[in-house]
């Protein structure tokens, strides 16, 4: 998992308490170059790669932006505090996406099946998204079924469990998974 900086880290903790304005000096990936943002964070989501959603005073009425905690060069408060309230439901937003990573273009209906037998059983011991129905069969595989995207994100999960998943849907994701199990 990537190195976050603590002082980073406690400064957006600081920030979710107060609650307050931070700036942060930013280098995505697909920049080199790091820029400054005056954000106001709405909460953290854990996992492989960690991120802070939060809302850019630059675009306040847009949508709430992830930025990946290991590209956030350094953070400070600026003493601003929120001056409206908003409402943003941390769980309901972290339930549209597969692991950290969303897409509101690719959110649909994923159904995977597991074969018979062991696969099935390991399947049963994994929570794949909050959404997720389990659909044992009579063959003794199991359908499960969830709303999200974040197919690339779900094509790194599935990989190691090879032949021994099928994609039934969306085909977008069959298609990007076949001839890789």
């Amino acid at each position: 998992k990537p190195h976050v900086d603590r002082d980073v880290m406690a400064t957006i903790s600081t920030a979710l308490v107060a609650p307050e304005f931070i700036e942060i000096c930013y280098k995505s990936r697909a920049d080199s170059r790091a820029e400054t943002r005056t954000v106001y964070p709405l909460g953290i989501l854990s996992g492989p790669r960690s991120y802070l959603v939060a809302k850019t005073r630059t675009d306040w009425n847009g949508p709430e932006r992830k930025y990946r905690l290991d590209g956030i060069v350094t953070a400070k408060l600026t003493g601003e505090p929120l001056r409206s309230e908003i409402r943003f439901d941390l769980e309901a937003y972290s339930k549209r996406g597969f692991g950290a990573y969303s897409s509101e273009p690719e959110h649909t209906e994923i159904v995977w099946k597991f074969a018979p037998g062991e696969p099935a059983a390991r399947a049963k011991e994994f929570v794949f998204h909050a959404t997720q129905v389990f659909e044992p069969q009579s063959d003794g595989s199991l359908i499960v079924r969830f709303k999200a995207s974040g197919l690339l994100e779900m094509c790194w999960f599935l990989y190691p469990w090879g032949d021994k998943v099928e994609v039934l849907a969306p085909r977008a994701l069959a298609d990007m998974v076949r001839g890789y199990q």
